[in-house]
């Protein structure tokens, strides 16, 4: 048996326990003291790993050949006592030269829905040539571990009646959403939108108008089945003497297009296919458009889809530099309005044009060319027309000649530089036979514009190459009908190539 302990041990051990809990106690509420003092270190920052998801194959979809809106197009009930066009000849080529020194690797092509046949390789390029008049889809591997370098366009010719004209429109990569800016759907006028689905899902489109009035009233909402094109024409939306569309895919990705033919009564004034424009921003570029003092006329077409009214400015990136653009220093697009601005007395062979705006705008360029009347009308000279979408300046990119030496009889390039220095644009000819050809170095002072013509020699060339600092570029086609002249525009296709890969960080949520 333990003997107790004496009463003051017992006292001394309670007084110790007790002044025990009382420091114990002390340092918990120290600690949450100090914790709402001092600051904890921040984490030190996990750098994340980039991991190469390696390029993947480019898609294009060509537009399809133009057709009457009504009648054999198969939109409307028509009266063909009134039918009056000659034959539309087509070509769709698609350029896909190897890169450096490499032959292209695999390409295949075909129609819409159909299967692709794997392109030919001549040298180190393989070059779609096709005359069907529905979509041409063409899928191209990449080169060299990188996207390939490719560009296309379709092409139409159509001497007399009304499809008269010369139209073109570059092959798109499918989008998800897609601003079309150009076209009318007052009377005597067409714009027919062509959506295509290149995938193998059913995509629902809805596509939405602005005009010179404002936005429309109701959007249409289209099925699109996979491997299929769907058309809508939007004057049975909307009656617009200019008009503007966004169009935005659900369940998958398509391109659009719009074919414009414009009649004055019975006589042609202009075919052309309107393709995509830039997503809407306050720094806007279009061009370059060849300039015409005696034959034409050129508007700029700018929509603002927002809600608050845009102050816009116009400067004009031609031969002899940066200049505003008379006229065009203050001008007001109020919301959700189309406006289009006269782009007369602007000097030089060609020029771009710089839109900055306090609210985001986007838009196209239109030139026209004046030819003689006819016996429908000898009041009435027929015109031919023309769109340029606006675009991003890019570093390289490629531009496709197509039907040059068949349906068209000549072609012009102009380069724009838009950086704030002098630079060397090197332009570098494909041949369809595949075999090298010596690059042309342009000088091209700060915000200006140069167009090639006899330093660029183009037979049997089927695309050019170029390559600068932040430029735009583009290629004005020509021909020649009875009754005067037919023109078209194409804009530089951007190297589809960027950083294959993506940052990877490890963590927890």
């Amino acid at each position: 048996m333990t003997a107790p302990q004496p009463w003051y041990r017992r006292l001394i051990s309670g007084l110790g326990r007790a002044v025990t809990g009382v420091f114990v106690l002390a340092l918990a509420a120290g600690a949450t003291v100090a914790a709402t003092i001092i600051e904890p270190e921040p984490p030190t920052p996990v750098v994340p790993n980039h991991v190469d998801v390696g390029a993947a194959p480019l898609t294009l979809v060509c537009p399809p050949a133009p057709v009457l809106p009504t009648g054999d197009g198969g939109d409307l009930d028509y009266d063909d006592e009134f039918a009056n066009t000659d034959q539309t000849e087509l070509r769709t080529s698609v350029v896909v030269p190897g890169r450096g020194s490499a032959e292209a690797d695999p390409v295949t092509a075909g129609p819409l829905g159909g299967d692709g046949i794997e392109v030919a390789t001549t040298g180190t390029l393989r070059l779609v040539d096709e005359a069907e008049p529905q979509p041409t889809v063409v899928v191209a591997d990449p080169s060299m571990e990188q996207t390939a370098l490719a560009a296309g366009a379709s092409v139409a010719r159509t001497d007399g009646g009304d499809l008269r004209g010369l139209t073109a429109g570059t092959c798109q990569r499918p989008t998800s959403s897609a601003w079309l800016v150009g076209g009318q759907t007052e009377l005597g006028s067409s714009a027919r939108l062509t959506l295509a689905n290149p995938g193998n899902t059913p995509v629902t489109a809805t596509v939405h108008t602005w005009g010179a009035t404002g936005p429309g009233e109701d959007d249409v909402v289209v099925a699109i089945p996979p491997g299929a094109a769907s058309t809508v024409l939007l004057e049975s939306i909307t009656l617009e003497p200019r008009i503007a569309v966004q169009v935005r895919a659900e369940g998958g990705r398509i391109t659009a297009s719009v074919q414009e033919t414009v009649l004055a009564g019975l006589v042609p004034q202009g075919s052309d296919i309107v393709t995509a424009a830039v997503d809407p921003a306050t720094d806007l570029l279009v061009g370059p458009i060849p300039i015409s003092a005696d034959s034409g006329t050129a508007v700029l077409r700018l929509v603002n889809p927002g809600q608050e009214p845009a102050a816009v400015a116009v400067e004009v990136l031609g031969a002899d530099g940066t200049e505003g653009l008379s006229g065009a220093q203050d001008l007001v697009i109020e919301p959700g309005t189309v406006a289009d601005v006269a782009l007369d007395g602007i000097d030089g062979p060609a020029a771009s044009l710089l839109v900055t705006s306090d609210q985001p705008v986007t838009g196209a360029a239109m030139i026209s060319r004046q030819g003689e009347p006819t016996e429908l009308d000898p009041d009435q000279p027929v015109v031919d027309r023309a769109w340029l979408p606006a675009a991003a300046a890019t570093d390289h990119g490629l531009i496709s000649l197509a039907g040059l030496g068949s349906l068209v009889e000549r072609a012009s390039l102009s380069v724009t530089s838009t950086i704030e220095s002098d630079q060397t644009v090197t332009v570098l000819p494909v041949r369809a036979d595949g075999s090298d050809a010596e690059p042309i170095e342009v000088p091209v002072a700060a915000g200006a514009t140069v167009r090639l013509e006899d330093e660029l020699e183009l037979d049997g060339v089927v695309a050019v190459e170029v390559t600068g600092d932040q430029v735009l570029a583009s290629a004005a086609l020509g021909a020649t009908s009875a009754n005067g002249p037919l023109v078209s525009m194409l804009p530089m296709t951007e190297d589809a190539h960027s950083d294959q890969s993506i940052a990877v960080r490890v963590g927890s949520n």
